[in-house]
């Protein structure tokens, strides 16, 4: 939501890291998350931010598009993590 809903992600310093936790706060509410898919969620959008951190830092397009890609997709990170999103309360 930080990225595809708001320009936070590009128009501030903090690429919205800062306002990840609150964001997850009030989704959860409005969507049913429990705790966990709160953090997973938070988690994830930080590493997706790093990661595009460090492809601005790369020399070439086809390494930076490799740090890029790097972080899975939402469901991947949870995997990665053992968590299990048919067994998380959504």
């Amino acid at each position: 939501m930080l990225t595809r809903r708001t320009r936070i992600s590009i128009e501030t310093p903090h690429r919205g890291v800062e306002t990840a936790r609150h964001a997850a706060q009030v989704m959860g509410e409005a969507l049913g998350w429990n705790e966990a898919v709160r953090h997973r969620e938070v988690e994830h959008y930080v590493a997706r931010v790093e990661a595009e951190r460090q492809s601005q830092k790369m020399p070439d397009d086809l390494t930076a598009d490799a740090a890029r890609l790097g972080v899975p997709d939402a469901r991947g990170f949870a995997a990665d993590r053992g968590v299990d999103l048919h067994q998380v309360d959504l």
